[in-house]
């Protein structure tokens, strides 16, 4: 506003000295008729009004040239106006006084408020809007998931969280959450397998340990035969505890014991030392046992845990796969996974049978004869799983292939 003032000024003063007062009037009068926001005077000694749009001189302008805001009132609508203006001397008996109107600026001041009002308004009612649409949705999710718990909490552990589709963030919790229900039904259905297993098949092996001792308690017995008694007495036990011991290593394996221990492990040494602790054994039950590896096939996990993986796996194929007379071991890379295999050329396990040989005390018709828990190849697949890979039985033609994956070390 100074900056167009100031180049009225100059406009006005330019043509005072090419034309003398006159024109300097003329001037005054024909920018009052063009530029409404304009403020013009041109006044005598006494502050009559020569030209312009003011009926009287203001008496708080200055004279020296300063900038000052003015109340004034103009003389072609006769309403108070605010202005900024400068006011001059012309020749000594005349003053002159530019200045522009501040309805614009206050006009505008007024427009952004008013504007700023309705945004506010128009935000505030979105806002509620959006929040309680959000509120709707958030509630209904919640909804399912408290619908979930409480059937799961009633007892029933099949119930699972709706997925509805959009593929959001409650989507995806929602798959996670069943993921996790569905474990959760697995353990506990395990579990009670594990109880009822339990008590079926070791109420046979205590009833022969009991019997041995009770056999072996009774004083009209040889030496020799009571020896015998105690013998079998101590195998029977040998073997609970087999069984126990290995539900110990399912559980631990299970809740993910020694994880924190977990470090870069070359599979092909570990596989090579089961490879040769067991062949002796194998040499006695007159099986060939080979070994193959792709060198070097570093895995995260625990050497000891992967150890006992791949002995269980060596130890159920000797027992049930020796009548082939071949049983191969294999350490290999396969797109960006470690695979433990061990082959035998056995009876192997009908396909529709394996899930059933995955679980704790799975034990086929077959081999309900020779010695075991069924519990083998259940903590071999634990022991896999805790290492986040996974066991896969697969037909030798014949026979079983067992083959373990487990991810590569980064």
């Amino acid at each position: 506003t100074a900056e167009v003032v100031e180049a009225e000024l100059r406009g006005l003063v330019g043509s005072f000295e090419s034309g003398g007062p006159a024109e300097l009037a003329e001037a005054i009068r024909q920018r009052s008729r063009e530029d409404a926001d304009a403020v013009y005077l041109l006044a005598n000694a006494q502050g009559r009004a020569i030209a312009g749009n003011l009926r009287d001189w203001p008496v708080t302008a200055p004279l020296d040239g300063s900038w000052a805001n003015l109340r004034l009132i103009r003389a072609s609508t006769g309403r108070q106006i605010e202005i900024g203006a400068r006011a001059f001397p012309v020749q000594g008996n005349m003053r002159l006084l530019v200045g522009r109107d501040f309805r614009a600026q206050r006009g505008f001041e007024a427009a952004l408020v008013e504007a700023g009002a309705v945004a506010l308004l128009t935000a505030v009612l979105l806002a509620g809007a959006s929040g309680y649409i959000l509120n709707r949705i958030v509630m209904s999710r919640i909804g399912d998931i408290d619908h979930a718990a409480r059937a799961i909490v009633a007892g029933d552990l099949s119930t699972r969280i709706p997925v509805r589709s959009g593929g959001d963030e409650y989507s995806h919790l929602a798959v996670t959450l069943n993921e996790m229900l569905e474990r959760i039904e697995l353990l506990v259905v395990e579990l009670r397998t594990v109880t009822d297993s339990l008590s079926h098949d070791l109420r046979t092996p205590l009833t022969r340990l009991k019997t041995q001792i009770q056999r072996a308690a009774d004083s009209d017995l040889d030496e020799p035969v009571r020896r015998e008694a105690l013998g079998q007495a101590a195998d029977e036990a040998d073997r609970i505890l087999s069984s126990f011991s290995a539900m110990i290593d399912i559980a631990r394996a299970e809740a993910g014991a020694a994880r924190e221990q977990f470090a870069d492990v070359d599979l092909a040494p570990v596989v090579r030392g089961i490879f040769e602790l067991h062949q002796p054994l194998a040499e006695d039950l007159g099986v060939k046992l080979s070994f193959d590896s792709d060198g070097e096939v570093r895995v995260k996990g625990h050497a000891q845990f992967l150890a006992q993986l791949v002995s269980n796996l060596v130890d159920n194929a000797l027992k049930h796969g020796a009548g082939g007379g071949a049983i191969a071991m294999a350490v290999r890379r396969d797109h960006g996974a470690a695979e433990i295999e061990v082959s035998d050329r056995g009876p192997g396990i009908p396909e529709e049978q394996r899930a059933s040989a995955l679980k704790r005390f799975g034990r086929l018709d077959a081999a309900r004869t020779t010695p075991g828990s069924g519990l083998g190849l259940s903590l071999a697949a634990t022991l896999a799983r805790m290492h986040r890979g996974e066991l896969l039985l697969e037909d030798n033609q014949p026979g079983l292939r067992v083959k373990v994956r487990i991810p590569l070390a980064a």
